[in-house]
């Protein structure tokens, strides 16, 4: 009996505790979540090297069949580029004309977000200025270019001018329609507790439409950018605008296509800044709908 009693009883494989299971699954999920958008990144990533690889090779073909006129070889453009950075010419351009973009999309900003929350915010306000923005939205805004230098000359205010009537509406009709359709279920809730209309609109609807507020504000960016360059090309020449008129008047096309670059990379830095703020507050809204 004593012998039986000592002999070691086979046991079958202890079972993990029901929690634990749970845990090693999520985090196996996790695990495979994480390697697929690792490849999907490295994917995206090649294909995105393949383009610039293909690109660069296009612009070389074209320059041997067609000459510097119509393409300039990217080697050309390259040393081009080095040698505006290096004697200031770039630096200037630059300068004047993130000036001209920082204070238009500063205004368009401000008076777009300002009028936004006051056409989404009340009603009988909205449907009575709806037809007004929306005329004054669909009308190009090169038509206002006449007027705007008769008001305001052809220099840095006018430049200005033309940045913000360029990006103002985007940015108003995103943060109109954001706070317009502000989740009910949450204003709802408010008037349920007693919370006051001023406090429901500051507390509930205005952070509820944050996200709209900055895809509006993404979307602005980019066309205060190309507003900046059309008023340096019709108004007095200067900055990157001017930069490009100048290289094109004179079919120096190496210098042109310098001063394009810039403008790419500097459009494409302000979208991904706000585009990164944009994902934020969303990532924000979601996780408050979850936990409601």
């Amino acid at each position: 009996m004593t012998e039986e009693l000592a002999t070691p009883v086979n046991r079958p494989e202890t079972l993990l505790p029901p929690k634990v299971e749970k845990a090693s699954a999520t985090n196996a999920i996790a695990e495979r979540a994480r390697k697929r958008r690792l490849r999907e990144r490295n994917l995206v990533v090649g294909t995105q090297v393949a383009l610039v690889i293909a690109l660069l090779a296009g612009m070389y073909a074209l320059n041997a069949t067609s000459g510097n006129l119509v393409m300039p070889r990217p080697d050309d453009v390259l040393r081009r580029s080095i040698q505006m950075w290096s004697d200031g010419t770039m630096i200037r351009a630059l300068g004047e004309s993130l000036t001209v973009l920082g204070l238009g999309f500063l205004l368009s900003a401000t008076t777009g977000i300002a009028v936004g929350v006051l056409l989404g915010g009340f009603r009988f306000v909205g449907r009575v200025l709806d037809p007004f923005v929306n005329a004054m939205n669909s009308t190009p805004g090169a038509a206002f270019i006449p007027l705007i230098i008769v008001w305001f000359g052809l220099y840095s205010e006018a430049k200005i001018v033309v940045v913000w009537n360029a990006a103002v509406f985007p940015i108003l009709i995103n943060t109109a329609a954001g706070i317009s359709n502000a989740n009910k279920d949450l204003v709802e809730m408010g008037r349920a507790f007693g919370a006051k209309r001023a406090t429901l609109f500051w507390n509930v609807m205005v952070p509820d439409a944050l996200p709209s507020i900055l895809s509006g504000l993404r979307i602005g960016a980019a066309i205060s950018t190309v507003g900046t360059v059309i008023a340096e090309l019709t108004m007095a020449q200067s900055g990157l605008g001017g930069l490009l008129a100048s290289a094109g008047n004179r079919f120096q096309m190496d210098k042109y296509f310098a001063v394009v670059i810039v403008l790419m990379v500097l459009g494409t830095l302000l979208t991904a800044l706000l585009r990164y703020a944009e994902t934020r507050f969303a990532r924000w809204r979601v996780s408050l709908s979850d936990n409601r």
